[in-house]
């Protein structure tokens, strides 16, 4: 959760630097705008296209049909990519694919793992994929057929008491096999990208990073450290712009002389980045939403600072918390209701 910034360190900035700054993010809030006046033309920033290579190359192709296939947000354009796990191999993908396919990984384990606590043996039909889009829908598939799996072995599961004579259930089946949480998905998110794995029940340590996940109206939003695989420059540029609007508000607490120290520093992590990336959705801000997010890390102090902050500059949503340690933070009106300090 406190990750170093060396981008961003200045050990004594000048008025020029501070000027700087403030002109970068008047471009970035203008290039934001620009995109919000496009999506609403129709055009889609997280759409894939063909990859190049094929005749085709370059052009826009559809995103799935998936409720979750595009993530219309600046931090979810193709200006970096990220390598995900397929099969053996590693292959880019947009920040967007790694949530989905996190999610899709998650949901393939758990609907799996369900069906062999009564069938042991049982896999899902093989399939062979080259591409993220393929692996995605190959784990969606697995998973659509662990589920139907499940049902199929409920219905006639003498345990459950249906089908033939067996009598009353001794245990109702659920109308619908869990769906993974969020502790799954962020396990499958850390596999994916290849990033450190925390134990079961453990809290991921400093050096492993951060993972922060929100489910946003179906839509998987999983926020990282600026220093961990999935930081994309435009999560860079998203962040920057809030520092410079939070160290207009509030230069008594934010650091002018040195932009990456505490608590500037929260910008980066993964709380906000998260919190960033599902504000994008809703053009910018959440207000009268509220935000369910966990995270494998404990809340740092710079976070339990200046989250409040962040909550208001993003229309203030009442955000629950829980993280790595298990504690429940709860923020609204700028103050924590519930937290370790509030």
């Amino acid at each position: 959760m406190r990750v170093s910034n060396s981008s961003t360190n200045k050990a004594c900035a000048s008025p020029l630097v501070l000027e700087c700054e403030a002109a970068w993010a008047r471009m970035v809030l203008a290039f934001k705008a620009f995109v919000q006046v496009a999506i609403k033309a129709g055009f889609n920033p997280g759409q894939p296209r063909v990859p190049a290579g094929n005749p085709d190359g370059g052009q826009w192709t559809s995103s799935g049909g998936s409720a979750s296939g595009g993530l219309i947000h600046l931090a979810s354009s193709r200006w970096q990519s990220v390598r995900v796990r397929v099969g053996r191999s590693y292959l880019e993908a947009t920040p967007g694919q790694s949530m989905r396919l996190a999610n899709a990984a998650a949901w393939a384990r758990t609907a799996t793992n369900r069906v062999r606590e009564i069938e042991p043996l049982w896999r899902p039909h093989p399939s062979l994929t080259e591409t993220v889009e393929g692996e995605i829908r190959a784990l969606e598939g697995a998973a659509r057929e662990a589920e139907a799996r499940y049902l199929d072995l409920t219905r006639s599961d003498p345990r459950f008491g249906i089908g033939g004579n067996q009598g009353p259930a001794l245990s109702e089946p659920p109308t619908s096999p869990r769906r993974p949480g969020p502790p799954e998905i962020i396990e499958a998110y850390r596999h994916v990208t290849g990033m450190p794995p925390v134990p079961p029940g453990k809290q991921a340590p400093s050096s492993s990073g951060t993972v922060a996940y929100i489910d946003l109206d179906g839509t998987p939003i999983i926020g990282v450290n600026s220093d961990s695989p999935g930081y994309t420059a435009g999560d860079d540029s998203l962040a920057r712009v809030l520092r410079s609007e939070l160290i207009e508000l509030y230069p008594d607490m934010m650091s002018t002389t040195n932009l990456g120290q505490i608590p500037n520093n929260a910008v980066y992590h993964a709380e906000t980045n998260a919190l960033l990336r599902a504000a994008q959705v809703y053009g910018g801000m959440l207000r009268g939403r509220e935000i369910e997010m966990r995270t494998d890390r404990e809340l740092c102090s710079s976070c339990e600072a200046l989250l409040p902050r962040i909550g208001l500059q993003l229309g203030n949503p009442t955000i629950r918390i829980v993280d790595g340690t298990g504690t429940l933070w709860i923020l609204r009106d700028g103050i924590w209701l519930e937290g370790r300090h509030q």
